[in-house]
């Protein structure tokens, strides 16, 4: 009985040390499971003395993992997710479409291409919780692990399902505004001359064409903000790298017929032990819907021209109109 104590005992302090290693603090940690920090502070130190090794540096903006921290994390982080898995199993609680939901997307992506579909999915799905992650304020992240995830990066870790969910193709583009007063540029060399517009993350998105582009064109405005690149591109600051499904949120920019970039890939990965979880199946379903290539063909391996998007991309409007006002309908009847 002793050992069995004893080694319950280490598997609190484990899962406490798991979650000041999450939170990064003991301040957020104690808050986050309604415990005193001289509680966390406690477990953690037993433990580290039991182990005979240090597991975090103590500092004044948080705490940070030692090299034995950052191993023993991922055992527990693996740890919490087979208890999870095993608890939402046995309690039967992912067979109904319900809970929290965390994604996570690049900012670009989960700032233009999905909130226009996110008044659909809450009003589709009023018992689920939908948390999206952009990787914005690490020193202040959402709470929970990562359900399902669209990354530019292909995952490789071993419990992560992942497959290509959409396709970018790279164009040139500007506001018909900037080409009426700059002039259009009918050439790579002519486009050189006019004021680019970087977003720091095409570095790792671009093809060789698209790179050597980006290192001799003068960029007049670099950013790491895929809002501050779109919106500045938009409002004729400049011309700037922008995939061609941007056209399907906003049809007005044009687009430089001199040069195409790509593809590339965006993936769609989740945890496997979540694959059958009816919140998250209905999560991914919205997500290939958003994404379906079938009726988006911007978002296809091969390169379709902007030229021919005009059929799909009106029946892509006529929808988001149509959602928009059925939103109307149900304010006004609700006014009434």
């Amino acid at each position: 009985m002793p050992d069995v104590v004893r080694r319950k005992a280490d598997f609190g302090d484990l899962r406490l040390f798991w979650a000041v290693a999450e939170a990064r603090s003991f301040g957020a940690a104690a808050r986050a499971l309604g415990v005193s920090p001289s509680t966390l502070t406690r477990s953690v130190d037993n433990l580290e003395a039991r182990l005979g090794v240090k597991l975090l540096v103590r500092t004044t903006q948080g705490v940070t993992l030692t090299p034995a921290g950052e191993r023993a994390f991922a055992r527990v982080e693996t740890m919490e997710r087979s208890a999870a898995a095993l608890e939402m199993e046995l309690s039967g609680h992912d067979k109904a479409a319900a809970g929290v939901v965390k994604l996570s997307a690049p900012d670009g992506i989960g700032g233009a291409f999905l909130t226009p579909w996110l008044p659909d999915f809450v009003r589709a799905n009023p018992d689920i919780d939908l948390v999206v992650d952009c990787g914005l304020w690490p020193d202040r992240p959402l709470e929970g692990e990562i359900d399902v995830a669209l990354s530019f990066t292909r995952p490789t870790q071993p419990e992560v399902i992942a497959r290509p969910i959409a396709y970018f193709h790279y164009g040139l583009f500007g506001a018909q505004s900037y080409f009426d007063l700059y002039g259009k540029p009918a050439t790579v060399q002519e486009s050189l001359s006019h004021p680019y517009i970087h977003h720091a993350a095409q570095v790792h998105q671009m093809d060789d064409k698209g790179s050597a582009f980006q290192t001799m064109s003068r960029q007049r405005l670099r950013t790491n903000s895929s809002a501050v690149s779109f919106n500045a591109i938009r409002e004729g600051a400049g011309i700037g790298a922008l995939p061609t499904s941007i056209l399907s949120l906003e049809p007005t920019l044009v687009m430089l017929d001199v040069i195409t970039m790509g593809p590339v890939a965006m993936w769609l990965a989740t945890r496997r032990e979540l694959a059958k979880s009816a919140r998250v199946k209905q999560v991914v379903a919205w997500l290939d819907d958003i994404f379906d290539q079938r009726t988006q063909p911007w978002y296809r391996e091969e390169y379709v021209s902007p030229a021919e998007f005009a059929p799909d991309l009106e029946r892509h409007l006529a929808r988001r109109r149509g959602a928009m006002a059925e939103i109307a309908e149900i304010a006004a009847a609700r006014r009434a």
